[in-house]
């Protein structure tokens, strides 16, 4: 008679704690990339919400200059009047009140929104994304350009 070394009420455990322990590993490896993932999209929408502000920050910069300039005409005038006004004589031939309502900076559309001028000299831009995502107001005025929100 043969003599068995392990007793048969100790046979079999090692299999099922291996298996228990890999699929423990597996789980906190999927656990760890999942949190991963999430923190790249956060990362990524972060990223592009901040672009999106940067360039609205830019539109707003460059009408700031365009009132310094070749949009001088229509600085005391709110964006409402901007078509009639922009017929009028101090206003450059061939301004096009539809055009200047749309911006590109980078590559990518922003809307004029709105314009309120203020007697001061300075006034409240409003400036937004076409998808109607993100919309920022600024003031305008002798000391540059703020983001009121």
């Amino acid at each position: 008679m043969v003599h068995r070394v392990h007793p048969a009420r100790d046979a079999g455990f090692v299999l099922p704690l291996s298996i228990t322990g890999a699929l423990v590993l597996l789980l906190s490896s999927l656990s760890l990339q999942t949190l991963v993932l999430h923190t790249r999209q956060v990362q990524a929408a972060e990223r592009t919400r901040l672009q999106a502000e940067d360039r609205l920050a830019s539109g707003a910069q460059r009408l700031a200059a365009d009132f310094q300039g070749r949009l001088a005409c229509l600085k005391a005038v709110p964006l409402a009047d901007w078509r009639l006004q922009a017929l009028r004589e101090p206003c450059p031939a061939g301004l096009d009140p539809d055009a200047l309502q749309r911006l590109w900076i980078d590559g990518q559309p922003l809307l004029l929104a709105g314009w309120t001028p203020q007697p001061e000299g300075g006034g409240a831009l409003q400036l937004e994304l076409p998808d109607g995502g993100l919309a920022r107001r600024y003031w305008l005025g002798p000391s540059g350009v703020k983001e009121l929100g």
